[in-house]
């Protein structure tokens, strides 16, 4: 019983850790990655793919931080837009992390020596599991288990598997 305890105690620090970390955003940012490589090309040349991925990943991000920073000023705050921009950069830099995995397994897949059309399809699976692990930590964290935790992970999950559905129909 105390090992259950101690691995419980384990997933809720896991869980609250991620919870700080502004966790729609790195959300947002895995969702964005998957469709960025379901809908790239897989006749375009690796450093283009990689670098048209990463590049749509960075747009996103600066685009969050632009509009937080926007948003930030509608709402009273008289800093200077140069300031807003910077605290809003670090504020949602989870869209960026968040859609990096997906990108650095598919360099990595590339690296290996794979077609471009394998590398992107292994970065997709990489954002099915991350949107699984982001429903669950979710609903665990907002307390729901059982069935309703496990429709909540699959609910996620089918996010990710879209994209997957998304990339076979378009190549």
């Amino acid at each position: 019983m105390t090992h259950d305890r101690a691995r419980h105690g384990q997933r809720m620090r896991l869980a609250r850790r991620l919870a700080d970390l502004h966790p729609a955003g790195m959300i947002h940012g895995a969702l964005v990655m998957g469709a960025t490589l379901a809908l790239m090309s897989d006749q375009t040349a690796a450093e283009v793919s990689l670098l048209g991925a990463g590049g749509v990943l960075t747009i996103y991000w600066l685009s969050h931080a632009y509009t937080h920073a926007l948003g930030r000023g509608m709402a009273g705050d008289h800093q200077h837009l140069a300031a807003r921009l910077v605290a809003s950069t670090r504020h949602e830099a989870p869209v960026f992390w968040g859609g990096l995995p997906p990108l650095v397994v598919c360099a990595a897949v590339l690296a290996a020596g794979a077609e471009v059309g394998a590398a992107m399809l292994a970065g997709l699976w990489v954002t099915v599991v991350l949107m699984a692990a982001y429903g669950y930590l979710a609903a665990h964290q907002a307390g729901v288990s059982g069935w309703r935790a496990a429709g909540e992970t699959a609910f996620a999950a089918l996010l990710g598997l879209f994209m997957v559905a998304l990339n076979t129909l378009l190549h």
